[in-house]
């Protein structure tokens, strides 16, 4: 059985990679290989480091955040109500940011390409910390100060939201291209998180500011 579920893991993988590689070929054709392209990616990087930089006061105000992640887990009562939402992983975030980007690719390119590459930015940036910080969840022990450095175990895998950090990657692009009321999606996710219990406050705040500036910032980077 692990062996099978490796296996389908990885199949998984290699039918998102291909899917994103061909919605790339049908969407950008060849100026993903182009000058041009590496120039934009270029920008839309300086701008998201610039973004960064100037709302670390937020960063640093979610250190608040991690005192409150006790009251909260306790004050929230769990809820199964969505809980489909538990079964989506990174592969299916994946797919959806394909989908979504090439529903919105007819009606304007510039936001299509914008949800792919905040989708990726995010995706990297949120494994990279899991990883490296090894967050225990809120049902592990209760206890929101519990790590597992370079752990690969999804019950410490807590910290950003993935969930909250994805949806809002992909999503903030939409929202304003298209209206904000698509911040409601997003939005649902995070809460969902927490009443789920799989994460403390601080992993939805921190997924929710990573997910977000890096949308917001690529999606304006356009003006610069």
């Amino acid at each position: 059985m692990g062996k099978l579920k490796f296996l389908n893991t990885h199949v998984r993988f290699v039918v998102i990679f291909l899917v994103i590689l061909l919605n790339f070929n049908l969407s950008f054709g060849q100026n993903c290989c182009s000058a041009d392209y590496f120039d934009e990616l270029r920008v839309d990087l300086v701008s998201l480091f610039k973004t960064t930089n100037s709302q670390i006061y937020l960063f640093s105000l979610g250190a608040f955040s991690f005192a409150l992640d006790g009251p909260i887990n306790e004050s929230i009562p769990r809820s199964d109500f969505l809980e489909v939402l538990n079964d989506i992983d990174i592969f299916d975030f994946a797919l959806i940011s394909v989908v979504v980007s090439g529903l919105i690719f007819p009606f304007d390119s510039y936001t299509a390409w914008t949800v792919i590459e905040s989708f990726t930015i995010s995706a990297l940036l949120t494994g990279t910390i899991k990883f490296f910080l090894g967050r225990a969840r809120p049902y592990v022990n209760g206890n929101p100060f519990l790590f597992k450095f370079f752990s690969m175990e999804n019950n410490y895998q807590s910290f950003p939201s993935g969930h909250t950090a994805l949806s809002w990657a992909i999503f903030t692009p939409v929202a304003e291209r298209f209206g904000k009321f698509w911040y409601a999606v997003p939005t649902i996710f995070s809460l969902q998180r927490l009443w789920s219990k799989n994460h403390w406050f601080s992993d939805v705040y921190y997924g929710l500011l990573l997910g977000y500036t890096t949308g917001h910032s690529l999606y304006y980077s356009r003006s610069e």
